[in-house]
């Protein structure tokens, strides 16, 4: 067992920053089977009371007091300022794992302004607020398995979680990071549809949710791939082909990978990386 398990025996996430992500995480995790205890703090302390009256958990007053209560701490804060900040507490946080879910930030870069310690980063998405959350994992250089298999943990229980090696970080940003806002985006789009054939728009909303809520799970448990799921949907000379030949013909699956491309590269850029 490691030093840092050693010293505090319950399993307690503190989370530091609870803003959009950082509340997610925060509010998924009260809400599913896990056994953990939050604790959280944030400069803006409305924000720390708003997320207390809502879940409960442990409002910390600084960065001192969290870390003193925290087997491993998430570092839900933006990727401008991580790096900043965590040079600035290196010496508070150095004993305790830190998982960074800063999007472009890289290991490398959080381990120098650490100077030692165990760091991983994840790469979530806000639909951990509903336990659906989508989770990739890397591990820093100084390799902990403890701190590994927590993390897994922490974030499988808002969701799925799997490992994979840094370099494909900004990737994953691009695909799951930003991926709800293209589902949202369609989402709309599939409502918009169907308010002008006259669908009330509540009704709309629900069709289109549902049906892209549905189709995701096919996808996730059939163990079908997604383009013979489609064909299955597709009937000759029938409507779906038809809506489908439009989609192409405006080049929506090209238009979705270069937007994929974009949101990548500006992950790069975020890094501080050369494109």
């Amino acid at each position: 067992m490691g030093e840092w398990m050693a010293e505090k025996k319950s399993q307690t996430v503190g989370i530091i920053g609870v803003g959009n992500m950082g509340s997610a995480i925060a509010r998924g995790l009260s809400t599913s089977d896990s056994a953990f205890t939050i604790a959280y703090y944030d400069v803006d302390e409305e924000k720390a009371k708003k997320l207390h009256e809502a879940i409960g958990g442990r409002i910390c007053t600084n960065v001192q007091d969290i870390v003193a209560h925290s087997n491993i701490l998430i570092l839900a804060l933006k990727p401008d300022v991580m790096i900043p900040f965590v040079r600035e507490n290196s010496a508070v946080l150095k004993n305790t794992p830190v998982v960074s879910i800063a999007a472009g930030v890289t290991i490398p870069s959080l381990e120098e302004a650490l100077g030692g310690g165990i760091v991983l980063r994840v790469m979530p998405n806000t639909p951990a607020l509903v336990g659906k959350g989508m989770s990739v994992i890397s591990s820093g250089t100084r390799y902990d398995e403890q701190a590994l298999e927590l993390t897994q943990k922490i974030f499988a229980s808002i969701g799925k979680a799997i490992v994979l090696p840094e370099k494909l970080m900004d990737a994953v940003t691009a695909v799951s990071g930003c991926g709800p806002a293209y589902a949202f985006t369609v989402i709309q789009a599939m409502a918009d549809g169907g308010v002008k054939l006259g669908i009330p728009r509540d009704q709309a909303v629900l069709l289109a949710a549902q049906t892209l809520a549905g189709a995701a799970e096919m996808v996730l448990y059939s163990n079908v791939s997604p383009i013979d799921l489609r064909n299955m949907v597709t009937s000759p000379g029938g409507s779906t082909i038809e809506a489908v030949h439009c989609l192409e013909r405006a080049g929506f699956s090209g238009i979705l990978i270069d937007a994929i491309e974009a949101a990548a590269k500006k992950s790069e850029k975020l890094g501080g990386k050369k494109s």
